[in-house]
């Protein structure tokens, strides 16, 4: 058997690293906000055969969770013969909580075997980032790539949590990569690949679509390639185009409308067609809203119908926004500024560094080149970087003006090529270095070492708290609730490592406001009692009435959207303002005592 190459062992190692990182940072987690409904939904579609909760978004990282939870659970529960289950309309939270927390199995060992095939996808990324940029640049680029992507804060959190945002960027990666082998080598097995890997993303995340028109714009222009004015050009374009619909239209048919035949199996039509109409019932009325309800009860196109519904919720759900908290302020949407702000602030100093050194060298490089290797084809030339910045172009267009933003999260899809890109870069310049100039060579092949030894750093020094990381310049991970909250730093994931503060310190009394889905009589048992920003009108109040020993946690969403509200009226908890927390659990949860 070959033994792996050195250069291959560090990247084994760092990934290695990295998952062991993510898995011992699981372990404390209570699950997040929007796992419950995951992990509840993608049991049932494996148990049930019956895609009735959370439409959407696609099933294919739900039922990885679901695999791995039916040897535990069975296919059999008691959630099934439950109201969200048998009367609600997409009764998909109540229905997780009853999956997570009320079935026979420790709820941690559900949390932590629906989240293990998460990890797989995350090592699975990595490796694709490891391949990709060790053909395209080589071992150096490789080996900066991987510990750029692997021990990014943001991929760490997301990376383990039963949710969809990791598995687009992993979807959007593999798709991309096969659609450029496919332009290159039009074969049946390059077609079929990339239908395939097409048809895999499309069933990760709905904002996947976006790789229709992207796929149809990179074949346009691999076929034009800058010969504008020929009509050869031309026709081959439109070729190339025609190629890449018939594509698109594999991959639905082949793929994603069997798996949807398959999860609507046993979910009744009259049922469908009943969940279609009350789901899509305050929608304006529409050419879509009217489709989607014919199609729910047709036998065979169902399936088709019931992928569409989850788009057409999308699409409406991202046109409402949400009541965010965004730099002091309580608004419905961010604005344009809401995702650059989000992902300066989330990603370590080290990487825009790195950043800025890569722009340098994409100049430097530009200017050092031969005339003569300046010319050449526009865009087959260097298919793949065309094709990362198309991608980035798109989708920062877009995410620009979404009015949902409610974290980071959704920047995932811009990750992996902003890397390549980043690490490309790089890489071509140490290995200019290192045959025209190797006195420098030295002294930036260390510079290197070093920004990449901090930005491994901040990752391990982080640890478990990878989702309330933030860079320097925004205080750190104790200081970014003062810019934004919810999934980018405050997601429910403390409700346990609240717990095991309470009993360390011989608490038996609290009043919580939790931002989050867990059970927190689970975490808790019988030590806490609810509260809320209107229950209290001032601090002289609270210790009058409160029956939690003057003990109060707030989590940091509702906290700072409670405080900064600028309605008359409006619940608050400005009061607190005057008196300092007493400990903040996971950057994410307050807690006070407030004595007589």
């Amino acid at each position: 058997m070959k033994l792996p190459h050195r250069v291959e062992l560090v990247g084994i190692a760092v990934v290695a690293i990295a998952t062991v990182l993510a898995f011992a940072s699981s372990l404390n987690d209570a699950p997040i906000v929007d796992e419950v409904p995951h992990i509840g939904a993608g049991y049932s579609y494996i148990a049930a055969q019956d895609m009735r909760l959370n439409p959407e978004h696609p099933p294919l990282i739900k039922d990885l969770a679901g695999l791995a939870l039916v040897p535990l659970l069975g296919f059999s529960n008691n959630a099934f013969f439950t109201q969200p289950w048998t009367t609600d309309i997409n009764g998909q939270w109540q229905f997780g909580k009853s999956i997570i927390f009320n079935s026979a199995a420790n709820p941690d060992m559900i949390k932590m075997v629906a989240r293990a095939p998460m990890l797989l996808v995350f090592i699975f990324a990595c490796w694709f980032m490891w391949r990709w940029a060790r053909e395209r640049y080589g071992d150096t680029t490789a080996i900066i790539a991987t510990v750029l992507f692997a021990f990014s804060p943001t991929i760490l959190a997301h990376g383990r949590f039963v949710t969809t945002d990791m598995g687009a960027a992993t979807g959007i990666l593999a798709a991309t990569y096969f659609f450029l082998a496919f332009l290159r080598e039009r074969t049946r097995r390059s077609f079929l690949l990339s239908a395939l890997f097409l048809g895999l993303a499309l069933l990760a995340k709905f904002n996947t679509v976006l790789l229709g028109p992207y796929f149809v714009m990179v074949a346009f222009l691999y076929g034009i390639d800058g010969a504008w004015r020929s009509r050869r050009a031309w026709r081959h374009a439109v070729r190339m185009v025609m190629l890449t619909v018939l594509l698109g239209i594999t991959a639905f048919v082949g793929v994603v409308w069997p798996v949807y035949i398959v999860h609507t199996m046993n979910y009744p039509a009259a049922r469908q067609h009943a969940d279609t109409k009350a789901i899509l019932n305050g929608y304006p009325h529409s050419f879509l809203k009217t489709l989607v309800t014919w199609m729910s009860d047709k036998p065979l196109i169902r399936g088709a119908g019931q992928w569409t519904l989850g788009l057409a919720m999308v699409q409406q759900r991202s046109a409402g926004g949400n009541t965010i908290f965004y730099m002091g302020r309580v608004v419905n949407a961010g604005g344009p500024g809401y995702f650059p702000t989000v992902y300066f602030l989330k990603e370590p100093l080290a990487w825009w560094i790195l950043f800025s050194m890569a722009l340098t060298a994409l100049a430097f490089h530009h200017r050092r080149r031969p005339k003569e290797h300046k010319r050449g084809h526009f865009f087959t030339d260097n298919l793949e970087e065309w094709a990362w910045l198309l991608w980035l172009l798109i989708y920062w267009g877009i995410s620009i003006q979404s009015t949902l933003n409610i974290g980071v999260r959704h920047l995932l899809p811009i990750y992996p090529f902003t890397i390549l890109l980043v690490s490309g870069r790089i890489g071509v310049l140490i290995e200019w270095l290192r045959v025209h100039d190797r006195a420098r060579l030295q002294w930036f092949s260390l510079a290197i070492a070093g920004l990449l030894g901090w930005y491994t750093f901040e990752s391990v020094r982080v640890w478990p708290s990878y989702l309330s990381y933030f860079n320097q310049l925004a205080g750190g991970p104790a200081g970014g609730h003062r810019y934004v909250a919810d999934s980018n730093l405050d997601w429910g994931q403390d409700i346990k490592r609240l717990g095991q503060w309470l009993e360390k310190n011989n608490i038996s009394h609290i009043s919580i406001d939790y931002f989050g889905w867990a059970d927190p009589t689970y975490y808790l048992g019988n030590r806490y009692v609810y509260t809320t920003g209107s229950y209290w009108k001032d601090a002289k109040d609270f210790m009058r009435r409160n029956t939690s020993d003057g003990w109060i946690a707030i989590s940091a969403t509702f906290f700072e959207e409670a405080t900064n509200r600028a309605e008359p009226g409006a619940s608050t908890y400005r009061w607190l303002m005057d008196y300092e927390p007493v400990t903040v659990i996971g950057n994410s949860i307050f807690v006070w005592h407030i004595a007589k």
